[in-house]
């Protein structure tokens, strides 16, 4: 099982938060709150990215194989058709 690590988009979203809402020009020309947005943004995408990345994968191959049947002694239920079907499923850990 993949683990999504969310700490780093979690710490830099709380960081550009508290840029954008409880400071107030800490350093001249600098405006705190377009960088608290451009924090707040990046880690949105971070955490998305990171959770797409890491779901979970697998593979499912499905087979049918179709079985007719040649005119045996014992006529069977259902027509003389006989259908298997096998499912096989990789994942991917």
């Amino acid at each position: 099982m993949r683990v999504v690590n969310i700490g780093g988009p979690i710490a830099l979203g709380v960081i550009g938060a508290i840029l954008y809402f409880a400071m107030n020009d800490v350093i001249p020309g600098l405006d705190s709150k377009m960088v608290g947005l451009i924090l707040m943004g990046a880690a949105a995408i971070w955490l998305v990215l990171g959770m797409i990345t890491n779901r979970p994968r697998s593979v499912v191959t499905t087979e049918r194989t179709n079985v007719q049947d040649t005119g045996g002694t014992v006529p069977r239920q259902g027509g003389g058709a006989q259908s298997v079907e096998r499912e096989v499923r990789h994942d991917e850990v």
